[in-house]
């Protein structure tokens, strides 16, 4: 007994006090001198922390009542009952600014830093999808009721059929996972006691190729949901933050979808686009043009989605013929993020429906199941060209880095636009025009 308190003093004396330990560490002890990586002030989380609190303290002037500015992390924010994952990504920008190619390698660290923040929110929503599903699993095994019916009310076989129909598609691989759980269960003599021991054996289970494919799926199906929320560009660096909610990833589902109808009618937002776009004849507004680049994705003030595509390209002089080619490589990079945002969501719906196919319901759900990569790109839609694209302005000028001159483009697209396309109608108003 003696010697069991003791070790538990001995314990609390060194989870207390470990910071101090750590802390007295010499630097002859470690051998070394630590020293943070400065990226030259390129922290594009902080930068978005920082410009969300001057608009929130500004918002507390004109009413107290709203609560202080809480600082985002990446990884999972949970704000009031709604969760918010944030994805970061850095790269390096290839090229120096006096070469010809600078522009095209500002373009690439662009998508690159892109696509490493969304793949950071994929590797995490992976590891906290498998977490949920444990979690969710054991309190159902000491509740004593199947997975698949824990925290639901038991239906009649008809009802469940058709609330499994309506079901959208990832969440019947969640019901999948779910069934799959209970098989395994059944399938045991014994369930362990100890709750670590079964933590361990579900985390085993859910390792497996069966369960991998399906959770890393689910996770990285909810790229399509990201919009990049702040890029962040120096000299030889770029760094985007990209965010994912509920909301985004509805805007998703719609247009991979294509239900550009719904898209046209979200809750509202606080802008229109064309307020939000800066004004090249301004010299601030032409100065933020020139690190502008992406996509900028939203809804304007009558609920309708907007999509702003930023491109440049680099002129070879300042020649008419010179300027106009760079513009038109410009339009087709703008024209090209846009299709890529709407390809992105389409080839994850595709992938998910593709996975459907082998989970037909059968007998409430179906066990059957075929390994396949199902992380991999269908590309369904890879030469898309997206109906209703405008080009809404271009600009021409010296670049602050290279100082030679570059041209951008700047594209929207809404819903609308692609509407009246489909639903537009002759109209005589302008019939002095004659056309």
């Amino acid at each position: 007994m003696y010697n069991l308190r003791l070790q538990h003093i001995l314990f609390f004396f060194f989870a207390f006090n470990f910071n101090l330990i750590a802390q007295e560490i010499s630097e002859s002890e470690v051998g070394f001198e630590a020293e943070l990586i400065d990226l030259d002030g390129l922290s594009c989380l902080e930068t978005f922390n920082n410009k969300n609190k001057a608009k929130r303290d500004e918002a507390f002037k004109k009413n107290p009542k709203i609560p202080p500015y809480q600082d985002f992390k990446v990884g999972k924010n949970i704000r009031g009952r709604s969760l918010i994952f944030l994805g970061k990504g850095v790269a390096d920008i290839s090229a120096k600014p006096q070469d010809p190619n600078y522009i095209d390698a500002i373009q690439n660290a662009v998508v690159l830093a892109g696509l490493r923040a969304k793949t950071s929110l994929a590797e995490f929503r992976s590891a906290d999808i498998k977490t949920e599903t444990i979690d969710r699993t054991m309190e159902a095994i000491s509740s004593g009721v199947p997975v698949s019916d824990y925290g639901k009310r038991q239906d009649a076989l008809d009802e469940r059929e058709e609330n499994y129909n309506n079901l959208r598609i990832e969440q019947k691989f969640l019901e999948f996972i779910n069934r799959k759980l209970d098989d395994w269960i059944g399938e045991r003599e014994a369930i362990a006691e100890d709750r670590a021991q079964l933590e361990k054996e579900l985390e085993n289970v859910l390792s497996q190729t069966a369960f991998g494919e399906v959770i890393t799926t689910l996770a990285y199906s909810e790229i399509a949901g990201m919009k990049n929320a702040q890029i962040q560009i120096k000299k030889d660096k770029v760094c985007v933050l990209s965010v994912w909610t509920d909301r985004t990833k509805r805007w998703a589902n719609e247009l991979g979808e294509s239900n550009y109808k719904a898209l046209a009618n979200l809750r509202p937002g606080k802008s229109d686009y064309q307020a939000l776009i800066p004004n090249k004849k301004d010299k601030s507004g032409l100065a933020t043009l020139t690190a502008s680049y992406g996509l900028q994705v939203g809804t304007d003030t009558n609920g309708e989605l907007y999509i702003i595509s930023y491109a440049q390209a680099s002129a070879i002089d300042r020649s008419a013929g010179s300027i106009n080619n760079a513009k038109m490589i410009a339009e087709t990079r703008a024209r090209g993020q846009i299709a890529q945002f709407q390809n992105e969501a389409v080839d994850v719906f595709k992938n998910l429906e593709n996975i459907e196919l082998s989970t037909t319901y059968k007998d409430g759900t179906s066990n059957n199941y075929s390994e396949r990569n199902f992380t991999a790109r269908t590309k369904a839609a890879a030469s898309l060209n997206i109906a209703g694209v405008e080009q809404y302005d271009w600009w021409a000028a010296n670049h602050p880095f290279s100082q030679k001159p570059v041209v951008g483009a700047i594209l929207v697209w809404q819903p609308s636009f692609a509407l009246i396309l489909d639903e537009g109608t002759e109209s005589d108003e302008y019939d002095y025009l004659d056309f």
